[in-house]
């Protein structure tokens, strides 16, 4: 009995112990049961909540889509059917009318001759590169077009390219396409070089080539003034204003050129009939004055 009565007061004790232990570690043993904070259980209901939204939303957005979906296949699906049908007829059309087509494409010709008139147009505006460019078109379509070769040789000219010139000029000396425009050509590349008697040469032979064109003459007899030769210069500067009576500037030049002759019948003649033509007063009375000289 006695036994007994301890065994009972030692299980009331360890009850007691294990009650005092569980009092004073309450705080702790809370916190090991987050749904027993009212705070924990209300911030775990609003992510639910949240989390609830953001599926229905993103159900709505993914029906959204998929509707969005089946039409864009829908509308592309269609656009392809009727691209595929318009560019059938447009070859059903193409293949009836073919041959007028090809009659209607440009030909050759018709193609250097607007290159010709497009480089021509460029070196009025001395866009030389662009000229250039041109003419050289015009040689891929036709190695042959002499039209071309000059205007190259041309460009070169105006730019002091005088290798590039003497080149092209050559070319078509060596096919007998030279005409007075080239030898002018070669006649200015040797004064440059100082080749005075290759120049002369060249101007004779361009007066040869074409001797009813002034400017031809009047080339020559600018020549001989420029290396002090005025007793060859009258022919030419002569012939130039014969050519070309009503030209003021080629009976000025036969006139300086009598006036440096000391030619003063010729020299008074072609004074009065200069002061029928020039326009320019201060200049037609130093030319007075130097008559009056004589």
């Amino acid at each position: 009995m006695i036994w007994a009565f301890v065994a009972f007061g030692i299980a009331v004790l360890a009850f007691g112990v294990m009650g005092w232990i569980v009092v004073g570690h309450w705080a702790d043993i809370r916190l090991l049961d987050p749904m027993s904070i009212k705070e924990e259980r209300l911030k775990q209901e609003r992510g639910k909540v949240i989390n609830r939204r953001f599926e229905r939303a993103s159900a709505d957005q993914a029906a959204s889509l998929q509707r969005l979906g089946r039409t864009l296949v829908k509308k592309t699906r269609d656009s392809y059917r009727k691209t595929y049908q318009r560019i059938a007829a447009m070859d059903r059309v193409y293949r009836k009318v073919k041959s007028p087509f090809a009659a209607m494409a440009p030909s050759q010709r018709e193609k250097v001759a607007a290159f010709l008139s497009e480089a021509r147009s460029l070196m009025r505006d001395l866009k030389w590169a662009d000229a250039e460019r041109r003419f050289l078109e015009v040689l891929s379509i036709d190695q042959r077009n002499i039209d071309a070769y000059k205007g190259l040789g041309t460009i070169y000219l105006k730019q002091k390219l005088y290798p590039q010139a003497r080149e092209t000029y050559e070319f078509l000396v060596k096919t007998k396409k030279a005409d007075d425009g080239t030898y002018s050509g070669l006649a200015e590349i040797a004064e440059a070089e100082g080749n005075l008697s290759s120049a002369e040469s060249m101007r004779l032979k361009a007066i040869e080539a074409s001797p009813k064109q002034p400017h031809r003459h009047a080339e020559l007899a600018h020549f001989y003034l420029a290396h002090d030769r005025p007793e060859r210069a009258w022919e030419p500067a002569k012939r130039a204003s014969d050519l070309e009576p009503g030209s003021a500037k080629y009976l000025e030049l036969s006139l300086e050129v009598a006036i440096l002759l000391g030619d003063r019948n010729e020299a008074k003649t072609r004074w009065n009939r200069l002061r029928l033509l020039s326009d320019d007063p201060s200049r037609f009375q130093a030319l007075k004055d130097k008559v009056d000289a004589l």
